[in-house]
């Protein structure tokens, strides 16, 4: 069966909220709302309808707009290509309704789930109907909690957030109003729990939700694992409930327990985690797909050059790496670097197309989220630190004397078919040999050490927006043009944050000691390296041997445990306010950063745990003098308040 897109099933399916993001004038040319009471009546109409809503998350979370999950944080700052909107994110300057995040456009999903609900007594197969409602409930509650996060609700000091809908409407209609913070949360949860109930729990050929039994739609344990993250949320709020910290701990748990039941697991290296190999494996729980030739899960078939995939992830965090020259000019070991000579890099399929769309906060990213890298793995599992030299025609470059030669780099011989002089765009893209024509130590050098190099050495203290380590985690080797982007998945629920969120809400209840049981058993995993590790990092990090192997991992894991001041920190209750002491909190977020840095997500992660305001003074000098509490919700976009033309003009939320 060809899926149909969302919007030639949905088109009479109109609110307020969406009457600005073009469905009405779809309404006028096709109207089909008579239709829809049968179309939802079928297990074909149905998986048609969850499956637009799948799709539509696809485009809602693919694209450089996604920066502002990133920007106003203390992970990262607008890289040196960002534009003019994310700035004003990171300095919390100058953000209003009109250029703030708009994704209420969502709420045609929501509609389209609507339908599935109030027709889904027509579908006469028990089973199917179970697992359909259960799946378009999973969906629901996803992309209210999403919105809820970014706009809030109604409570005793807020005036504005989103709306609730729970009908099937089948004409648009021009007025709307924000719902009581509760009873959005009273919604999520009770779709979640539902969800949790009628989905399977592992992916199988046999579930009509995945691409023959490959992709990762929601199971019963995404379910209570979104679950446990919206009481945890909750638990935050003034919608908070007394028992919420404690069912986010005890759903957390009881999935980690229980974790064969739902083939879940950590893998044993955290290098594996992110390899494209595994991107359906044990430790991913929910994602976006964006490569798999499946109609019905992703609907999108790969394409030619330059269209192979939709993902951009992977190309937001990625320097400029063709430019910077190998000669040590005066200046080179100066903040900022000055570069010059002969450029050991041009743009091949490899190493992708650099956006720059964000770079890494150094002050908090490098000096203390990922200060340690020999002991902990993440670092080099998550950045790109060296670049194979892929340009043939490079001259040597000089010392610092300026006279004396330094070599001329070896290029790379992967990728370059038939003696072409410029890099290939064949299967072969992996650099099999050549020097290194960038490297970045992560510490400072001499400049005896830079003369050596053949190539440009880039130290920590010279990062800037446009100068950085790239996120690699996100990279896909399949790509076979320069100008591709991503066919990977983006995941967005990840087993490993089950043990952080079980970790956040014992620290929330005071239990120290369960949460350092689950921070443990991350941080010792960080600890784990093998000898094929070696060849993805750059020749001076870290790395085992066979010899050694053994003795040096149980030393890191000794070592990654935490240290008996950790402990005395991790005890220290949440503090929002001041920034010259440390608390619990602080070290719960930065084992976050460290296993999911590069994940869309941090804004949120900030927002949820009361700590964007405090940690911008901390680590964004940028922010800190303008973020204050209202931020912790973006403004009402400016579409949605001119959708609402009848009744009370749509409220904005505070602050802005």
């Amino acid at each position: 069966m060809k899926i149909l897109n969302k919007s030639s099933f949905i088109l009479a399916a109109i609110v307020g909220l969406t009457a600005a993001t073009g469905c009405k004038k779809l309404l006028v040319e096709q109207p089909r709302s008579a239709l829809y009471p049968d179309y939802f009546g079928t297990a074909g109409g149905v998986q048609a309808a969850v499956t637009g809503v799948y799709q539509d998350l696809r485009s809602t979370f693919s694209g450089e707009g996604i920066v502002w999950f990133y920007d106003g944080t203390d992970e990262n700052i607008p890289g040196g290509s960002a534009g003019n909107t994310a700035p004003l994110y990171n300095s919390f300057k100058g953000i209003t309704s009109s250029n703030t995040p708009d994704i209420t456009g969502l709420y045609v999903d929501i509609n389209t789930l609507n339908g599935v609900f109030q027709n889904s007594a027509l579908i006469t197969d028990p089973v199917a109907r179970t697992q359909f409602v259960a799946q378009a409930k999973f969906l629901r509650g996803f992309i209210y909690f999403f919105l809820v996060q970014t706009y809030g609700g109604v409570t005793a000091t807020q005036k504005s957030g989103i709306p609730l809908h729970t009908t099937f409407n089948t004409q648009a209609v021009s007025s709307d109003a924000p719902a009581q913070l509760t009873d959005i949360y009273n919604l999520i949860i009770q779709d979640f729990t539902d969800a949790a109930a009628g989905l399977p729990n592992t992916i199988t050929s046999t579930n009509p939700f995945s691409a023959a039994g490959v992709g990762k739609s929601a199971t019963a344990a995404t379910a209570n694992a979104y679950l446990a993250k919206a009481y945890l949320t909750r638990g935050y709020t003034e919608a908070k409930q007394p028992t919420d910290f404690q069912k986010a701990a005890d759903l957390t748990a009881a999935l980690i327990a229980n974790k064969a039941t739902y083939g879940l697991d950590l893998w044993q290296d955290y290098f594996d985690a992110h390899k494209p190999a595994n991107d359906y494996g044990k430790e991913n729980m929910f994602a976006i797909d964006y490569g798999i030739s499946d109609p019905l899960y992703s609907n999108y078939t790969q394409q030619g050059n330059g269209g192979f995939g939709i993902n951009q992830l992977y190309v937001l965090q990625r320097f400029n790496y063709v430019g910077p020259g190998v000669d040590n000019v005066p200046g080179v070991d100066a903040v900022p670097q000055k570069m010059g000579g002969s450029a050991g890099m041009v743009r091949d399929v490899f190493n992708g197309r650099p956006f720059i769309r964000l770079a890494p906060n150094k002050p908090y990213t490098m000096d203390v989220a990922f200060a340690d890298q020999v002991h902990d793995t993440r670092y080099d599992a998550t950045f790109q630190t060296y670049w194979i030299c892929t340009n043939p025609n490079v001259t040597a470059g000089l010392q610092s004397d300026r006279v004396t030669s330094k070599g001329k780099l070896i290029c790379t011989s992967s990728g370059l078919p038939g003696g072409a002089t410029s890099p290939g765009q064949n299967a072969s893209i992996v650099p099999l040999d050549g020097d290194t024509a960038i490297l970045m130590p992560g510490a400072d050098v001499t400049m005896a050490r830079r003369d050596a190099f053949k190539g440009l050495i880039i130290t920590p203290k010279q990062y800037t927006s446009a100068v950085f380590p790239t996120v690699k985690k996100f990279d896909d080797p399949r790509r076979t043009g320069i100008l591709d982007l991503s066919s990977r998945p983006i995941i967005m629920m990840r087993f490993s944050e089950v043990y952080l969120m079980n970790a956040e809400a014992n620290y929330m209840l005071g239990n120290v000691a369960n949460a350092a049981t689950s921070l443990n058993v991350l941080r010792q995993r960080a600890a784990y390296r093998t000898v094929a590790d070696a060849s993805l990092v750059a020749a001076n990090a870290a790395h085992v041997t066979p010899a050694n192997a053994a003795a040096v991992n149980a030393a890191n894991a000794a070592a990654m445990l935490l240290t008996p001041a950790q402990l005395a920190q991790l005890a220290i209750p949440n503090n929002t306010t001041t920034t010259t002491s440390l608390c619990g909190m602080d070290l719960i977020l930065e084992e976050y950063s460290r296993e999911l840095y590069g994940d869309p997500r941090r804004w949120y992660d900030l927002a949820r745990t009361q700590q964007l305001v405090r940690r911008n003074q901390m680590y964004n000098p940028n922010g800190a003098a303008n973020v204050q509490p209202y931020h912790m919700r973006w403004p009402i976009p400016q579409q949605l308040i001119n959708a609402v033309l009848t009744g009370p003009a749509y409220p904005q939320n505070n602050g802005y």
